[in-house]
Order: C-alpha cells, then sequence, then structure tokens
C-alpha cells in the first residue's frame, strides 16, 4: 500500500501569506497621497508646508514628550519656552525632509548658486584618486539625504546602511525616492534589549 504524503510543517510555515497590518496599509495610503500632493507643489513651497504642518501637529503628539524628556535630562537649566522652540524645530525640519522626498532628484548638490553649500570635499580627494575605501558617518541633520546624493553626484561609488521606515510601505516608497543612488542596505532591528557594538559606538 502506497505511504500517504507527509506534510512539512517547516515548510508550510514558510509558504504562509504575510498579510500586511491594515494600520501600515492606512500609514501607506496616507503617506502616498502626502507624497503626491508634495510632488505637484514647486520644491520650496512643498518644503515650506510639510514644515508648517509638522511644526502645528507634531508638538501636540505624544512621541514630542520623549523629546521633552530627552532635553530636560540633557540640558536641566532650560526653560520650557526654549525646549518648545527646539521641539517645533524638530518637527519644522521633519516636515521639510519628508515634503522633500518626492522631489530628492532634483537637487544638485554641486550646482553653482544651489541650494547645497559643500565644504571640506578636499580631504576625500587623495582616497578617491587612491581608490582607497571609506567611512562616512552622517547625522540627521536638516535634509539628511544630501550626503548621500553629494557622495553619489560627485562619483563615488557608496553603499548607505540606514534605518528602515517602521512601515514596509512607506520604506518602498522612500527607497524610490531615493532612486539608484548608491547600494542601500537596511539596518536590522534589534530585538528588545539587545544592543550591537556599533550602535554603543554611535550611541544610539
Amino acid at each position: 500500500m502506497a505511504e500517504s504524503p507527509q506534510i512539512d510543517s517547516a515548510t508550510t510555515a514558510r509558504t504562509k501569506l504575510v498579510r500586511t497590518p491594515f494600520v501600515h496599509r492606512l500609514q501607506g495610503w496616507g503617506a502616498a497621497l502626502s507624497f503626491g500632493a508634495f510632488e505637484l507643489l514647486p520644491f520650496d513651497r512643498a518644503s515650506a508646508l510639510g514644515g508648517a504642518l509638522a511644526r502645528r501637529i507634531g508638538p501636540s503628539l505624544g512621541i514630542s514628550e520623549r523629546a521633552r524628556r530627552n532635553l530636560r535630562r540633557a540640558f536641566p537649566g532650560l526653560p520650557e519656552i526654549e525646549i518648545e522652540r527646539i521641539v517645533a524645530g524638530m518637527w519644522d525640519n521633519l516636515g521639510r525632509v519628508a515634503a522633500e522626498y518626492p522631489h530628492l532628484r532634483e537637487i544638485r548638490v554641486f550646482e553653482a548658486g544651489g541650494r547645497v553649500e559643500t565644504h571640506g570635499l578636499e580631504h576625500m580627494d587623495p582616497a578617491v584618486a587612491a581608490g582607497r575605501r571609506m567611512i562616512i558617518f552622517s547625522g540627521h541633520i536638516a535634509n539628511w539625504e544630501i550626503g548621500m546624493l553629494a557622495a553619489v553626484q560627485y562619483g563615488i561609488s557608496v553603499a548607505q546602511i540606514y534605518r528602515a521606515a517602521n512601515n514596509p510601505l512607506v520604506d518602498r516608497m522612500i527607497t524610490r525616492f531615493r532612486g539608484h543612488a548608491g547600494e542601500l542596505s537596511r539596518r536590522v532591528r534589534s530585538p528588545p534589549g539587545a544592543r550591537s557594538p556599533c550602535c554603543d559606538v554611535a550611541g544610539i
């Protein structure tokens, strides 16, 4: 008598359909509409509108309490009015960056009289000429995508390690806006309580 086929439970688990959480879909729809609206506006107007909306809404969100708490710990004598000014400025910058994503490919970093100033490239030229590899660190200051754009438009082959957005749908949109600006490598989120050496060094 023929043996009945056995079902490999591990294979079944691997082929199980992974459904996108509804909240991610909702956020994705909202992000797609927002990005589409910002794309229709000229660069400067989109940036200004994004900053104004975020500055208006952001400080009232719960996540802003973490920023206020951290500022009080770092600067115990800082007046509350100054803390609120910094929090509002943080949201203004974040809103501007979000609104500028659809316009990233319009930015010409080295254009004479353009919106970006560059300094210190002479320190990179010897390494580029010698074909040496470099590690470049950047921070979330102003539009943090400019660093990658600058390297690529300068003719450097770049591999970027970045922290992916919590929502994979939004992360894919941002990746499309970045275009082919170098190789992108997502930094995997660690489980709660776990830290990696690179995070310890970077103070993350």
